[in-house]
């Protein structure tokens, strides 16, 4: 008799669960699909723009005004990266090395998605499609889209260790063998993925106990120190230096003493007051929704342990910047995004009362950790999918901004080479080597954001064009000073009599 009776039961249950996991196998690729096109993303995926340092990562060794990936081995110990370029990215195209890497975020954002989803934050299709393009639409991560191929690798290494989590927690073993692994993955490629990696795997401990929490948030400050020891071993092995050279342009300033340590501070601080100051609304979302989320006792343990996490991230970067002077791009302050996007998924957490299949009786309104219900559903989550709203509006706008600034930068760059092109084409003789030179006005090229423009439009003439332009020199330079910059003119021919097409390099665009 109890057999007859809880059999039907069972399989409706199972039916239940089959038809949502068919709900969601479609909901999740819908929902990047559509991310992946609002953002602009396919944009920068078929006609990629690169920024100047990546093309180490696309280009063949020894090309000519190219740094050699090795260069980034000893620098900033991107073993793992330029194992990908020897594979991998000196043999592919800048569109295939964007390709790849617009399909490894999308892989990871589901990653991402699927551990929350694991941690219990299960809303209905349409709030779960905003949380999806809340997580993918990071107004952060799109600054890193222009640098393909140097950051696939720690695409590849977030969107693995995302996927195998869940699997990894499940025994100490694994779990510690998930750690090692993921640790010198990250540093080896792009520590920010690290910090990432220690959000979900604090998240995906949802409420447990204060012991294995600090666990698992040692175990990754371990495996990030695992991974430095083998950056620094591998740089010992191979360049004799055990340790990092850092670059000039990184302004260090190892701490040794109380003079460095005011000026260290100074920077830290600036870096992280322009940092936020650049993403104020991020920053109050997220408070908002931790204020609203310490409400309740289901949300208050969660968000407590989370906050954990988010304080070792901005412990270790201050420690790096205190220690060294160098500051981290805020391009890299990767986790500043999941500060508010997290806890306001933690918002649609289901009651503690309700949560697998509880059926006690709500606690009064008004209660201490109660949450309170209005007309249409509780009021925590009519809030946080308007939250969900801000952040997935807000980071759809950021990426299609950053991305287009950048487009549109690409397409002047490429009219003005193709100009260039066929002036050189028309008036070089058949079998003559074609001559073009660039001008830039010295206080230009004296400067960070010239520099930049002039090795980015360089490299639109030799990728795009197949052209080989070397800087002006005496009487070209004059010739060329007169002109906009964007502008072209054939100049007198050389001493072989051949012509020379000068151009005048475009001015530096405002998003650098």
């Amino acid at each position: 008799m109890t057999t007859q009776t809880l059999a039907p039961g069972d399989a409706d249950r199972r039916t239940r669960l089959r038809t949502v996991a068919s709900r969601r196998g479609v909901l999740v690729p819908v929902t990047l699909a559509v991310a992946f096109v609002v953002t602009q993303g396919l944009a920068q995926a078929l006609t990629p723009f690169i920024r100047q340092d990546d093309w180490t990562f696309l280009l063949p060794d020894n090309t000519k005004d190219v740094g050699p990936p090795s260069y980034y081995n000893i620098s900033e110990g991107r073993w793992l990266n330029t194992g990908w370029w020897w594979l991998v990215g000196q043999h592919g195209t800048p569109a295939s090395a964007a390709i790849t890497y617009a399909l490894g975020y999308a892989v990871l954002v589901a990653g991402m998605w699927r551990v929350l989803r694991l941690a219990g934050v299960r809303p209905g299709p349409v709030v779960d499609a905003l949380l999806g393009l809340a997580l993918y639409a990071s107004a952060i991560w799109v600054q890193l889209l222009y640098w393909p191929g140097a950051l696939t690798p720690s695409i590849i290494v977030g969107a693995t260790a995302m996927w195998l989590l869940p699997w990894a927690a499940r025994t100490r073993r694994r779990f510690a063998l998930w750690f090692v692994l993921s640790g010198i993955g990250a540093v080896l490629t792009y520590p920010p993925i690290g910090v990432v990696l220690l959000v979900f795997a604090v998240l995906h401990q949802r409420d447990a106990p204060w012991r294995r929490v600090l666990a698992v948030v040692g175990a990754w400050v371990a495996s990030f120190g695992i991974g430095v020891l083998v950056t620094y071993t591998l740089n010992l092995v191979v360049n004799q230096h055990f340790g990092l050279r850092l670059a000039a342009w990184r302004h260090a300033n190892p701490l040794t003493s109380l003079d460095a340590l005011r000026v260290n501070t100074g920077r830290w601080l600036e870096t992280v007051g322009a940092l936020w100051s650049e993403q104020w609304w991020v920053g109050l979302v997220g408070l908002l929704a931790v204020g609203i989320g310490w409400a309740d006792t289901t949300v208050r343990r969660r968000l407590q342990r989370l906050l954990v996490a988010f304080a070792v991230a901005i412990g270790i970067d201050a420690a790096q910047t205190i220690g060294t002077g160098v500051v981290t791009e805020g391009r890299g302050q990767l986790w500043t995004w999941l500060f508010a996007v997290l806890p306001v998924a933690l918002l649609l957490l289901p009651d503690a009362s309700t949560d697998a299949g509880a059926a006690a009786t709500p606690k009064a309104s008004g209660a201490s950790g109660s949450r309170v219900p209005l007309p249409g559903g509780r009021l925590s989550d009519q809030v946080a999918t308007l939250m969900l709203g801000v952040l997935a509006i807000g980071g759809v706008l950021a990426w299609r901004a950053d991305i287009g600034v950048h487009q549109a930068t690409r397409m002047t760059f490429s009219a003005i080479a193709g100009q260039a092109a066929e002036r050189v084409a028309a008036s070089t003789p058949e079998g003559a080597s074609p001559v073009i030179v660039l001008y830039q006005d010295p206080v230009v090229a004296d400067s960070r954001n010239g520099r930049l423009t002039l090795s980015t439009f360089s490299m639109a003439l030799r990728v795009e064009q197949g052209l080989s332009p070397r800087p002006c020199s005496g009487q070209e330079c004059a010739q060329l000073a007169t002109l906009r910059p964007g502008s072209l003119a054939q100049l007198d021919p050389t001493g072989s009599g051949r012509p020379v097409v000068g151009v005048a390099v475009p001015t530096p665009p405002g998003w650098l």
